[in-house]
């Protein structure tokens, strides 16, 4: 304590930090739980629990971000599919070697 009864700046940062991460994840948890009820809507505890989390932790922003760049790299997938292309993210020629079935079209030998 200072002279003057308030508590140092750093001390209050660090209990303001932890109540919002703690609320953050109780509305998370909350909003995830209540999803499965049929009467009260989880949306409405999980949107602003997320939102907290991502404001005040960097593990859960990343996650978020991995979570992201996924769901487009699906997306993405299921275009080019759709657009008649096949491409296998699971082979890697440099490191796997080049074999004859994994090539894509218009790749067949030339003899």
């Amino acid at each position: 304590m200072t002279s003057t009864g308030m508590e140092p700046s750093g001390t209050k940062g660090k209990r303001g930090r932890q109540i919002r991460l703690a609320a953050g994840w109780v509305l998370t948890v909350g909003g995830v739980a209540l999803g499965f009820v049929p009467v009260l809507q989880g949306w409405m505890l999980l949107i602003p629990g997320v939102a907290i989390l991502s404001a005040e932790s960097r593990w859960f922003r990343s996650l978020l971000r991995r979570h992201r760049e996924r769901r487009y790299m699906k997306q993405a997938l299921h275009q080019a599919e759709r657009a008649g292309l096949k491409i296998n993210l699971d082979h890697d020629p440099d490191v796997d070697g080049e074999e004859a079935d994994t090539r894509g079209p218009g790749r067949g030998s030339a003899g």
